[in-house]
Parts: C-alpha cells; sequence; structure tokens
C-alpha cells in the first residue's frame, strides 16, 4: 500500500519529514497560545479564536504570492526563508510574560509565522509530487497530509509533556509558602512552561529548516503542473 519509492526518494521524503516538524510545532503553538489567552489573560474561548484571526489571514494573503513565486523561484528558495521566519516568529512567542501586549507581541510573532509557513506548506505540497508518477500520486498525497497529523499528535503530546514537565520544576524551585500563594504563583508556572514549550517548538522548525536546506533540491522546472490542487489541499 506504501511503496518504499515514494518515501525513499530525496524530495518526496524531505517534503513527508517537512510537514511532520511544522505540524509537531505548528500544533503545539495553537494550543499553548490557546491556554495563554484563555488561562493567563483571561480571553473567553470566542475571544482566543478571534485572537488566532491574523494567523489565518496571513496564511491565506501570503498563499497567493507564494504560489506565483513558486514557478519562478523553485520549492527551496522559498522553504528556506519561510522556516526561517517561522523559526524566528516561534522564539518571539517566547518572551511572553503576564503583562505582554497582544498587539506589541502576539500579533507580530503570529503573522511572521503565518507567512513564513504559507512559504513553506504550497513548495513542499507541490515538491512531494515531484517525479512521482500518475499511479504513486495518491500515495504521496496521502502520505504528505498524514505526516503532518502524526506530528501534530505528537509534537502536541511531548511539547505537553515538556510544558508539564517546566511547571513541576517552577513549583520546586518557588515552592509556594500557602495556598493562596500558590494560586499566585501558577500564573508565573504557566508562563515558564509555555516559553520552554515554544522553544522546543522552534528547535522543530529549525530541525525542518535543515531538512529542507539538506534534502530539497528540486528545481522550478521539476514542479508538476497539477502540483496546486495538493498545496490547497495541504493548506
Amino acid at each position: 500500500m506504501l511503496p518504499l519509492r515514494v518515501v525513499l526518494d530525496r524530495n518526496l521524503g524531505g517534503s513527508f519529514l517537512v510537514f511532520l516538524l511544522v505540524g509537531a510545532g505548528l500544533f503545539a503553538m495553537f494550543l499553548f497560545l490557546t491556554y495563554y489567552f484563555q488561562v493567563n489573560l483571561g480571553y473567553t474561548p470566542l475571544e482566543a479564536g478571534f485572537a488566532f484571526l491574523p494567523f489565518s489571514v496571513g496564511i491565506i494573503l501570503a498563499a497567493g504570492i507564494v504560489a506565483q513565486l513558486l514557478p519562478r523561484l523553485g520549492p527551496r528558495a522559498l522553504m528556506v526563508p519561510g522556516l526561517t521566519m517561522a523559526v524566528v516568529g516561534m522564539l518571539l512567542l517566547t518572551r511572553i510574560d503576564q503583562d505582554s501586549s497582544y498587539w506589541a507581541l502576539v500579533f507580530p510573532a503570529m503573522v511572521i509565522m503565518s507567512v513564513g509557513l504559507a512559504g513553506v506548506f504550497i513548495p513542499a505540497a507541490s515538491t512531494s509530487l515531484v517525479g512521482v508518477g500518475s499511479h504513486d500520486a495518491g500515495v504521496a498525497s496521502a502520505v504528505l497530509n498524514t505526516s503532518q497529523q502524526i506530528g501534530g499528535s505528537l509534537g502536541t503530546a511531548l511539547l505537553n509533556t515538556i510544558f508539564a514537565g517546566a511547571v513541576t520544576a517552577y513549583f520546586t524551585d518557588h515552592p509556594p509558602a500557602s495556598p493562596e500563594e500558590g494560586q499566585q504563583i501558577l500564573p508565573l508556572a504557566f508562563i515558564h512552561g509555555y516559553q520552554v514549550a515554544f522553544s522546543w517548538g522552534a528547535a522543530l522548525f529549525a530541525v525542518a529548516l535543515v531538512v529542507a536546506a539538506v534534502f530539497i533540491n528540486a528545481h522550478k522546472e521539476d514542479i508538476p503542473s497539477d502540483a496546486a490542487p495538493v498545496a490547497d489541499a495541504a493548506d
């Protein structure tokens, strides 16, 4: 059902691995920002949902530009800068604290990440079809989407564990003298956990950057003309 030639190809395997790593970091970013919005900033679930709109809008707007640039520049020329922006955006999130401004810190971080990841999703989805015969196109597309879902599942589990460990470590280093003091320390412990989790998310994006730089060597002429539908489905 899964021919090894599909996953062992340099460009295809690199695209799958990039999607897995990006999915791991991205899903975790959504999880911990949701915690931050609701637990620390006191947003309602509806307000937290609206707070993510800049990320979605950034992806949509940037995707149109990336789709135009891909046939001219090729995939790696877009993926490497895109992943660099994703790393920068995630590192910005490591600076959040209890008094951080959404517009001064979270908003620009999400915009930078969204624009950068638009430069990753479409080229990676297109590269996943390079050299693939019509009989393997469905398998390649399915593996790409599966890679992102598996990455999201593993990343959420891994970073949630790291987050819990960081929160516990914070309490160990700052033991409360009373239950009331514990309630005061809890938001700060969560902030510390978010910062650690976002640092690991940035590391996942950085590994994806290395993978893209090393494995993706497809040229713009190699991108199949029917790659756009796959890219849309990946988004």
